[in-house]
């Protein structure tokens, strides 16, 4: 049964290494989460390895200027990975998909930087879809009509980021993973970057001396991503049940049915990241 955990200093002497998300663990909308920040610092000073593992379109650099410019110490970081970076490699390193792109948002893409890939402005002229997890989400209506002419044309759909929802100070919005979904169950291809890949565990912990994935606890606030990374990579979770699922002072049995409703077990729960 899973535990409720209000100070995660409670349980400092049975984990080595912590893996934590960032939109719903120290960051709601862009605003850094003053005592979330302050749990991470406390990790650090008690000698926790400590890696931000983000479903987020941007690239690691852009990600790193942010919490920079916001005060977040960055020597409590061992490494850091997302989404976007993710799929910034993947289009260097592969050209199977072909050139031009039809980009499923409102703002400057963010994985294509730096790359020979082109934007163009009609579905039938591109080669696949792309879509970025943000910091505000989406409205799936405003995407019915392109899905459909993308089925139409048989374009796969990049999705940079799984996640479905997105917790922000306003509630719940939508998020590309649900387009993604969406689009799936239409009949159209899929390819994904980010959590719950568990390669992104396993990258981030690859060059530590003795891990031991035991010792491992990764938290985040999504059990359709963060939980499961967790669950397949065999480490502890710490589920924050303020984030995407909304949950206030839920019950262990509470936790434990909707942990079920995924096929997953979740070890510590709380409602933030608190020391």
């Amino acid at each position: 049964m899973s535990r409720r955990l209000k100070y995660i200093s409670r349980i400092k002497d049975d984990f080595d290494t912590v893996i934590c998300g960032f939109n719903g663990v120290i960051s709601y909308d862009l605003r850094i989460q003053p005592e979330a920040v302050d749990t991470l610092i406390k990790m650090y000073q008690n000698d926790k390895r400590i890696m931000l593992a983000s479903n987020i379109g941007w690239r690691v650099n852009d990600l790193f200027a942010f919490l920079k410019s916001n005060g977040v110490p960055m020597q409590i970081f061992d490494a850091m990975i997302t989404a976007g970076e993710m799929s910034h490699f993947h289009f260097r390193q592969n050209e199977d998909l072909g050139k031009k792109y039809y980009f499923l948002g409102n703002y400057q893409p963010q994985t294509t930087k730096e790359t020979d890939y082109i934007e163009v402005k009609n579905i039938a002229e591109a080669d696949f879809m792309l879509a970025e997890t943000d910091v505000e989400g989406i409205n799936l209506n405003d995407y019915t009509s392109l899905l459909e002419q993308a089925l139409h044309y048989h374009k796969p759909l990049i999705c940079v980021g799984n996640d479905t929802m997105l917790a922000t100070t306003q509630g719940v919005h939508d998020c590309v993973g649900a387009l993604a979904e969406q689009y799936a169950m239409m009949g159209g291809k899929l390819i994904s970057f980010g959590k719950p890949d568990v390669r992104i565990a396993a990258y981030l912990c690859e060059n530590i001396p003795n891990f031991e994935r035991s010792r491992c606890l990764i938290i985040g606030d999504c059990m359709a991503t963060d939980m499961r990374m967790g669950n397949t990579f065999k480490a502890q979770t710490l589920f924050l049940t303020g984030g995407v699922h909304q949950m206030s002072d839920p019950s262990p049995q509470q936790i434990d049915a909707l942990s079920a409703e995924y096929g997953l077990g979740v070890d510590y729960y709380a409602e933030t990241l608190q020391w």
